[in-house]
């Protein structure tokens, strides 16, 4: 098949003649000229596939968000697709037109996606989130326009290159996030920055200079990194070591083992959830403690109210109640 090129003027006159049209029919002709240029993309020479981006970005203006989208879930995975037809999609306000193409193209540049993570919205940025690779100065732009859904979207991206920065502002804002936090914890490139800031908050619980007689017996190093500490305690309560547990989870938010002890025998919802989150254990390591303590019939529902109030809890938040906790132990009664 030859495809002749067409300049700008043949554009131009293609696309007032289309615009004549009412729009149903505007809309039929790009979505079969998609359907076409999809169909012989892989044997068209250069200036065949210049022809059709011509004509899309002449059409993409008078066509409508339907046919703009059907273009680009056509053209977003091909290698040789309509490149400035690929940045007009990109670049389209309507994120169902955008975000398969800033998902999927590898036709746009870094400089493309930095030009997009600095003026387009929030679901163009969490779309860039998705895309198989992302250089660390697009992850940097990303970040400082960034709220949770965001920052949880780049960590679950390990194609995400962080910069030490990035990972340091990640690192801060899991503090207040308990599903970021969760997220970090999981990926051991980023949970060393967290202990850095753990270590680096007057807020957070400092471990005590004695242990408790069951952390020694296990042989446990003073200030595991948080990772570490809750795969251990994860392990002690696979093998059924709940006092062992306890007394390292009392250790780690410095709060007497009774008052702890006391909560995770009594009390789901409130206080217990609050020393984990203060540490903070992951969920899973959690939920073992809770499955130790109830028996299956009584477990579901109140599991699933535990899991919603534990991912809901902030980290800074939960080591304020842990140390209005220790201050009230102190107190006579």
């Amino acid at each position: 098949m030859v495809v002749m090129p067409v300049s700008s003027e043949m554009a131009e006159e293609f696309s007032r003649s289309v615009a004549g049209l009412v729009p149903a029919r505007r809309d039929d002709v790009l979505v079969r000229l998609s359907e076409l240029f999809s169909g012989i993309s892989n044997i068209l020479p250069d200036d065949g596939v210049d022809t059709f981006d011509a004509i899309f970005v002449s059409l993409l203006p008078v066509c409508s968000t339907f046919a703009r989208e059907k273009l680009a879930n056509t053209v977003a995975p091909l290698e040789r697709a309509p490149g400035k037809s690929i940045r007009h999609l990109a670049f389209d306000d309507s994120i169902v037109v955008a975000s398969p193409v800033i998902k999927l193209s590898p036709l746009l540049l870094d400089d493309h996606l930095l030009a997009l993570a600095t003026v387009k919205s929030t679901e163009h940025l969490l779309a860039l989130c998705e895309r198989n690779r992302l250089a660390s100065s697009v992850t940097d732009v990303i970040l400082s326009r960034a709220n949770g859904e965001i920052r949880v979207a780049l960590v679950m991206n390990p194609g995400a290159e962080l910069s030490p920065t990035a990972q340091a502002k990640l690192a801060e804002a899991a503090l207040d996030d308990g599903e970021l936090y969760d997220l970090m914890i999981k990926r051991p490139d980023l949970a060393q920055h967290l202990d850095e800031v753990t270590a680096a908050d007057p807020e957070v619980p400092r471990q005590s200079a004695a242990k408790p007689a069951a952390i020694q017996a296990h042989g446990l190093a003073d200030h595991a990194p948080v990772a570490v500490l809750d795969e251990r305690i994860r392990n002690l309560l696979q093998h059924s070591a709940v006092d062992a547990a306890l007394a390292m989870l009392a250790d780690a938010v410095v709060a007497p083992i009774s008052g702890l002890s006391r909560a995770f025998a009594q009390d789901v919802h409130g206080a217990f959830l609050a020393y984990a989150k203060a540490v903070p254990l992951s969920w899973e390591t959690t939920h073992l403690f809770l499955l130790r303590r109830y028996e299956a019939g009584q477990v579901v529902p109140r599991l699933q109210r535990a899991e919603l109030d534990f991912r809901k809890l902030y980290v800074a938040d939960a080591r304020r109640v842990v140390a209005m906790l220790a201050q009230h132990a102190g107190k006579p009664h």
